[in-house]
């Protein structure tokens, strides 16, 4: 109580020395309502710095000071705006830093594309986003200190991504956070969750990837939704069937980012036992150790990353191979479904969310040792009618799963 005496009595002084008499009561009034609640928020900053202190953090000033700065006209700037008319509440901005055409950059553009007939829906990224995607989607970037950043409507925010303190300022209707991401601890989920409903006061959905990484964030209340895929684009060879490939033309592919995690350190062996046997093997997005094991291989062929377009470079495969490393576990793996729709065989580590809508031996073939792999395949490689079964289970799973009716039903969830 003291210490708000001082205050008042401060602001009153300064008021004295600028302020005509008649007009201080009021200034004085509207001084106290910023000043207060921006104290409050210089002393969150300032506890998080001493923290960060504790610890040894490097740049630890600069940032401070940024962040400072930027919760002060942040904070003012809401309040100006109160009194303003918002924008259209019915729109629908989706939220991710689209750094690639995998994983979670591909479920926010494939939202875009199918919520676009219904709703005016926006793209943001906090990032510069590659050309490629810039070439063709129309992505805003997210800057705060310019007040550029979605403002009301509903918020989808795609993927494990860190917003930054605009989220706190801004008004949405609604707040949807899809999460992608089976790595993360259900602590840091609820970190996450904290920060975007702004310290509990706003409502967040969530949308889960798989069965999977619900059960890794603690089964916290919300939908499992498949990402979407092109079932017009992606969709089985019209001039190779697999019984028409003899045994000796076996191809066994794999479409992967080229980062180190998404392939797992045997697959280079098992490869090479593979070409052994006759086989021939296509990987589109090799990491750097596979290049170097496989690279003296004339029977392997490594292509970079997005050397051909997906749909195009499945339907050239017999089959399709899939595991990642013991350190990363896939959260759904849409590159699965898509071979799926493509009416390819898949043979995929028994981990994962992908795992979910595979029926071992049915529309697929799930396995748990490096032997187990090599004898699904070799077993594929002879029974070309084996191929051929399990490949139009697989089309017909990838229908199922993404039917008109479900479709629907995804997108009357985002637009309500």
């Amino acid at each position: 109580m003291k210490k708000r005496e001082q205050r008042g009595g401060l602001v009153s002084k300064l008021l004295k020395k600028v302020v005509p008499a008649r007009l201080r009561s009021s200034i004085r009034r509207a001084v106290l309502f910023l000043f207060l609640p921006l104290q409050r928020q210089l002393r969150r900053i300032r506890r998080r710095c001493n923290r960060l202190s504790r610890t040894g953090h490097k740049r630890l000033k600069a940032l401070t000071l940024k962040d400072i700065r930027l919760h002060i006209r942040l904070y003012i700037w809401s309040m100006r705006r109160g009194s303003r008319p918002v924008e259209n509440s019915t729109q629908i901005h989706l939220i991710n830093p689209l750094q690639s055409y995998t994983g979670a950059p591909l479920r926010t553009l494939h939202l875009f594309d199918e919520l676009k007939k219904h709703r005016e829906v926006f793209l943001w990224s906090e990032r510069e986003v590659p050309s490629q995607i810039a070439e063709i989607y129309p992505v805003k970037r997210i800057v705060p200190e310019r007040f550029e950043f979605p403002k009301t409507g509903t918020f989808v925010i795609v993927s494990a991504q860190a917003l930054g303190p605009w989220i706190r300022y801004a008004d949405p209707r609604r707040i949807i956070l899809v999460h992608n991401s089976s790595n993360m601890r259900p602590r840091k989920f609820r970190q996450r969750l904290h920060h975007i409903s702004n310290k509990g006061r706003r409502k967040v959905e969530v949308v889960y990837a798989s069965e999977l990484t619900k059960r890794r964030v603690g089964n916290h209340p919300g939908l499992v939704e498949p990402s979407l895929i092109d079932l017009d684009r992606f969709v089985p060879s019209a001039s190779k069937k697999p019984s028409d490939s003899a045994s000796t033309g076996f191809t066994v592919g794999r479409l992967s980012s080229d980062l180190p995690h998404k392939h797992h350190p045997d697959d280079a062996a098992l490869y090479r036992q593979l070409v052994d046997h006759g086989c021939r093997v296509r990987i589109m997005g090799a990491s750097p150790s596979l290049k170097s094991e496989l690279d003296d291989l004339e029977a392997v062929t490594l292509l970079p990353t997005y050397a051909q377009e997906a749909h195009l470079f499945l339907q050239g495969l017999d089959c399709f191979f899939y595991r990642t490393s013991e350190n990363y576990l896939e959260a759904w793996g849409r590159v699965i479904t898509e071979a799926m729709a493509c009416g390819l065989p898949v043979v995929c580590h028994n981990r994962g969310g992908y795992a979910e809508i595979i029926d071992d031996g049915r529309n697929g073939f799930l396995f748990d040792t490096q032997q187990e792999a090599l004898e699904i395949l070799l077993k594929l490689k002879e029974d070309p009618q084996l191929r051929e079964r399990v490949g139009k289970e697989a089309r017909r799973t990838a229908e199922e799963l993404f039917s008109d009716t479900v479709r629907s039903q995804i997108v009357e969830f985002y637009i309500r």
